[in-house]
């Protein structure tokens, strides 16, 4: 599983950022397999992206200045492993500044894996923020 933990931690670096800087969207783009999805699942219906995309629109956000600063971090998560495939619920908290004391947001990435060739790669990502009528059970918090 030490794989899968460390490309997890790689996938929350590659997005984060501070004031000033730019994420390392290039290493994104080595974490996912060839075809990788993502879904924002916070709205009526599913945003996907391809990973490309996913990088277009954070690119085009920094550009016009809605984005300068992006730290998100796993805060805890599960597991699963089978063969050659696995899925991870992985807790988060967003912060939109540097100096935010509360999450801008928390919320489960729901990341499933894939082994090719012994190697673990990101096949696609989902996720929800945590809203009204929509809290994070308890055990999702637990190590």
């Amino acid at each position: 599983m030490q794989d899968i933990d460390e490309i997890t931690q790689a996938l929350y670096q590659s997005v984060s950022f501070k004031k000033g800087t730019r994420p390392d969207l290039q290493r994104l783009k080595t974490l996912f397999y060839e075809g990788g999805k993502l879904a924002n699942c916070n709205g009526n219906l599913p945003q996907e992206f391809s990973v490309q995309q996913f990088i277009d629109v954070v690119e085009g956000r920094m550009k016009t200045g809605n984005l300068v600063f992006f730290q998100e971090r796993e805060v805890a998560s599960r597991t699963e492993i089978f063969g050659k495939i696995a899925q991870r619920f992985s807790t988060y908290e967003a912060f939109l500044e540097e100096d935010g004391a509360e999450p801008a947001a928390t919320g489960i990435n729901s990341i499933q894996f894939i082994q090719v060739e012994g190697c673990w790669y990101v096949y696609s990502m989902v996720w929800n923020d945590q809203a009204e009528g929509r809290i994070i059970p308890a055990k999702y918090f637990e190590p």
